[in-house]
């Protein structure tokens, strides 16, 4: 091996394994720090519960503007949905000749039924499948 000034110096086995070391262990430092560094720019970076609820608020704030969805809850009763289909009738829906007026209802009525379930009794869903069918 060389030195700085061309002259050829012994550099033992043990000393060659020695300097390749020290030179693994700076990159491993080097690595560890960049990796660090790396995660910490992230932007997937980890969050703390409030921050996830604020930001999972904003977002939804954010599609309700732009129409991606709708802040208007589901009725919690049959009322409900009746006052607001005849709100909706007599104002957004005006042009609605009664055929379709009637449809929309009943369509409504059907999203607001609970659901059929695996889960649930053979009667639970059989009801459910009867009062589907007799609304239209």
């Amino acid at each position: 091996m060389s030195n700085c000034f061309g002259r050829e110096v012994e550099v033992t086995e043990k000393e060659q394994i020695q300097e390749l070391q020290e030179k693994l262990k700076k990159l491993e430092e080097l690595y560890q720090k960049e990796v660090v560094k790396q995660r910490d720019d992230h932007p997937y970076k980890k969050y703390t519960p409030e921050e996830t609820e604020q930001s999972l608020k904003e977002a939804f704030r954010e599609a309700v503007k732009q129409g991606v969805v709708s802040s208007v809850q589901k009725p919690k009763t049959l009322t409900d949905i009746v006052y607001r289909w005849w709100d909706d009738v007599f104002t957004s829906h005006s042009d609605w000749d009664m055929e379709t007026s009637i449809e929309d209802l009943v369509d409504q009525i059907q999203l607001w039924l609970p659901k059929e379930h695996d889960t649930n009794s053979y009667k639970w869903n059989e009801c459910i499948r009867m009062i589907k069918e007799k609304l239209r």
